[in-house]
């Protein structure tokens, strides 16, 4: 009689346990399909600067099944990116650490959540191939062509100054990168600090380097978002940043994916292809999530400009949101016991 009393009771305990179970995993299924019904209402507003990353994301074929509508907008220059940051019309941005820096000095509502890297190669101090000049002591009262509050002012009076060359030793023009390189090419001035694909066009015509960003300034580009879009939209921040690894991942495991990304490109811009093929292959750009460095390296810029008044000094750090790590972090399989 014991036994028989045991085994009813069993048996209802037995099934509520199984129906608990049940329970917890029709709420775990409803949590994420309403997780994911949210990232689908959602659009995720980015701001690219002339198609370099869409172009990449494309040719890697990243961009299908989206659980979330991804509105490009393309800028010429990474300012008016980080203008529409702080305005609120983008949610991301993908620019310099330059136009960020310069607007976090204002309390500008942008958090820097990744970093994506490139070869300094690519950011170099170059002059004519029959110039005179043939090292940077070689500069003292020649023309150069840089532009305020860029890498290119950043990374030629950095180099002047580690050369031992006076500053106001030379004659200064305040151009546009593109106008810095029709300059050289026409003569009005005697030597440039630019970027890419600056530096592989002047290459290509015989402009010799004397110094490249190695060594002398960070040259770090952000990946920015407007503070409100941080907590409002990270599952797609997350996904994105996801994406966008995998396709610059892409890129460097061949060369036939970099000259695949740099045909993309040049479709879009109407430019050079074999530019870009040069271009893409030196520059090998990844993303990354934060490093303690990061802030440090980003420190040095914003007390660089300070010391030319062109914006005040404080801390950078403040700037860092280091809380998306995760996302850009390889995955770890785990083992059950």
């Amino acid at each position: 009689t014991e036994t028989v009393r045991a085994d009813r009771l069993e048996c209802p305990t037995r099934h509520l346990e199984t129906n608990v179970r049940y329970l917890k995993t029709l709420a775990a299924g409803l949590a994420a399909s309403l997780l994911c019904l949210t990232a689908q209402a959602q659009t995720l507003v980015v701001g690219d600067q002339s198609y370099n990353a869409q172009a990449v994301m494309e040719a890697a074929g990243v961009l299908d099944d989206l659980p979330y509508t991804l509105d490009w907008k393309q800028f010429t220059a990474g300012s008016p990116v980080a203008e529409a940051l702080n305005v609120g019309s983008l949610d991301l941005g993908l620019l310099g650490d330059a136009p960020v820096l310069f607007l976090g000095a204002l309390g500008a509502p942008i958090k820097v959540i990744a970093v994506s890297r490139q070869n300094l190669d690519g950011v170099a101090i170059l002059v004519k191939k029959d110039s005179s000049i043939h090292s940077l002591a070689d500069l003292a009262g020649k023309r150069a062509a840089i532009w305020k509050g860029s890498w290119s002012q950043q990374l030629l009076l950095t180099a002047l100054d580690k050369a031992g060359v006076a500053r106001d030793s030379l004659q200064w023009r305040y151009l546009s990168a593109l106008d810095a390189s029709h300059a050289l090419e026409g003569g009005a001035v005697d030597v440039i600090a630019t970027w890419e694909p600056y530096v592989t066009q002047q290459e290509r015509q015989g402009a010799r380097v004397l110094a490249t960003a190695e060594d002398l300034i960070p040259a770090q580009s952000f990946i920015a978002a407007n503070a409100s879009a941080v907590e409002a939209k990270r599952e797609p921040i997350s996904d994105f940043l996801q994406r966008l690894k995998k396709a610059r991942d892409w890129a460097r495991q061949s060369p036939a994916n970099a000259n695949a990304y740099a045909d993309a490109w040049a479709k879009r811009t109407r430019a050079d292809a074999d530019i870009a093929r040069v271009w893409f292959a030196r520059a090998r750009t990844t993303v990354e999530p934060l490093t303690p460095q990061a802030p440090i390296e980003a420190q040095k810029t914003v007390d660089f400009f300070a010391g030319l008044g062109l914006v005040k000094s404080y801390s950078a750090a403040t700037l860092f949101d280091p809380s998306f790590a995760a996302a850009l972090q390889p995955a770890v399989a785990t083992t059950q016991p």
